[in-house]
């Protein structure tokens, strides 16, 4: 089996960590790194202005010269390399021509988007190619059950179900965090979003005594970013072991939902148990199939919950601390590691190759 990743390979939480558990599932994987063709650091004054402002233009709005280049190096290479399969990350830079062009070749073509391209608020200049590209594939996974149903609905019967995953060499237990910068009775790490979060974390700041800490991006967006440069100076986002080291500091760790995304669940609700760390989220019907409420983590539905839940746990360490311990054996038992995901994705997509080989199946 040989597989060609394709994203912009800005972030570790995406392609990364497949190319990772493929290799080590044994599977001859390959990158293509689609945000390479969009730099300006190889660009020498003094054009290098205009060609920022240029490739800037054609990044956001999906078109231009750069944006063809991608397109057609993806399907050069995945010829170069004769690869069985091609894995699309995201998928909102790949044009339905592409597609087309990979499955002409015999290509088996697979997408995975962990973002909501159905939103009401998803900016439709963005997601245009990826809606389009929807029937061409041969498989497309999604984020959220309900993008899944969506998925088939416009055309891709092969639809379903990959969430997102902890990264066994991030997300760890830490022993000692006496020392930790990080050291919180409750926080959330995470981006500010028009969702509603303000209000939880009004509510938390209007506690007396409460030692509430915050990190991520955009929370000078805030409606309350007056307040939080008072209490907090500038917000920074923490990534990587410093992630991991604050989720261990804190005694109860939040994990808010994007409603941007209509999210049920998030990579926090892995990230966070796993480390032993008791989450506190918000409820929805699909975290309750994952953790059982007040066993192996905690909900909250509105403010007054969210308020009573921390003031209660800050007070009771060992219901805290079993809650985290249980929350942990949970994760681990049911396996949410990316290399559980890894094997998924090969299991299922030897099946679909198969299939189609014997023109058999939708």
């Amino acid at each position: 089996m040989r597989i060609l990743l394709s994203e912009t390979w800005s972030s570790h939480i995406y392609a990364e960590p497949f190319y990772d558990r493929f290799k080590e599932l044994g599977v001859d994987v390959h990158g293509f790194k689609e945000g390479a063709f969009f730099r300006v650091d190889n660009v020498r004054w003094p054009v290098r202005a205009p060609v920022a402002l240029l490739r800037r233009a054609e990044a956001r709005y999906r078109l231009g010269p750069s944006f063809r280049a991608m397109n057609i190096a993806l399907a050069r290479e995945a010829k170069a390399l004769r690869v069985d399969a091609v894995f699309v990350f995201r998928g909102d830079s790949i044009l339905p021509d592409t597609i087309a062009d990979l499955k002409a070749m015999g290509v088996h073509v697979l997408g995975w988007n962990n973002d909501d391209p159905f939103s009401h608020r998803a900016p439709r200049h963005r997601w245009r190619h990826f809606l389009r590209s929807i029937p061409l594939y041969d498989r497309l996974w999604a984020y959220r059950e309900a993008n899944a149903t969506e998925y088939r609905a416009r055309g891709c019967r092969r639809s379903g179900l990959l969430r997102s995953f902890y990264l066994r060499d991030l997300n760890y237990p830490i022993d000692d965090v006496r020392s930790s910068p990080y050291r919180a009775q409750v926080s959330f790490i995470g981006h500010w979003e028009d969702d509603g979060r303000d209000t939880f974390v009004e509510a938390l700041l209007n506690q007396p005594n409460l030692d509430f800490r915050l990190w991520g991006t955009l929370w000078e967006r805030s409606r309350l970013r007056r307040r939080l440069q008072r209490n907090f100076g500038t917000i920074q986002p923490v990534y990587r072991e410093d992630y991991n080291l604050a989720i261990n500091s804190a005694q109860i760790a939040l994990a808010f939902l994007s409603k941007l995304n209509n999210d049920t669940y998030t990579r926090r609700c892995f990230e966070i148990p796993v480390t032993g760390t008791m989450m506190l989220s918000e409820y929805t019907p699909d975290l309750a199939t994952l953790f059982k409420e007040g066993e192996e983590a905690e909900f909250f539905r509105d403010t007054e919950e969210l308020v009573d839940k921390v003031r209660y746990y800050v007070r009771d360490e060992h219901s805290r601390l079993t809650i985290g311990a249980a929350g942990r054996r949970r994760v681990l038992r049911e396996g949410h590691e990316a290399l559980d995901r890894a094997k998924l994705v090969l299991e299922t997509m030897r099946g679909d190759i198969e299939q189609l080989g014997k023109g058999t199946g939708p």
